[in-house]
């Protein structure tokens, strides 16, 4: 089933704190994919140099990634495309570097896009 493709020329992609299934970045990577396939994306970046690192540390391109969104995945089919093709090491270095080496650029985010930091 496809997910609803957001317009981030209105409205902001989920914080990349916010899991899907055991991966941080995520949604936030899935949103802006998605518009970027759709021509919603407005001033955001897709494939930006964090979802570039997020998804070098699991092991997968951003060609993959994005065939998957074209493909119409929905945020749970993602999640176990992720989980066939990396390891739960894989998977943890990636969550670690987005939430723990790049807790400044989480941070930054979420303050320009009106969220509290948790």
């Amino acid at each position: 089933m496809a997910t609803a493709v957001l317009d981030l020329q209105t409205a902001f992609p989920r914080s990349g704190r916010e899991r899907i299934g055991a991966y941080a970045w995520l949604g936030r990577m899935a949103d802006k994919a998605r518009a970027s396939v759709a021509g919603t994306i407005g001033e955001y970046i897709y494939p930006c140099p964090m979802d570039k690192g997020f998804l070098e540390r699991l092991g997968v391109t951003p060609e993959q990634f994005t065939s998957w969104v074209e493909q119409g995945k929905d945020d749970a089919a993602l999640a176990a495309a992720l989980d066939e093709r990396t390891t739960p090491e894989r998977r943890d270095a990636a969550n670690r570097w987005v939430l723990v080496e790049k807790a400044e650029s989480l941070a930054r985010q979420d303050a320009e896009e009106g969220r509290s930091p948790s």
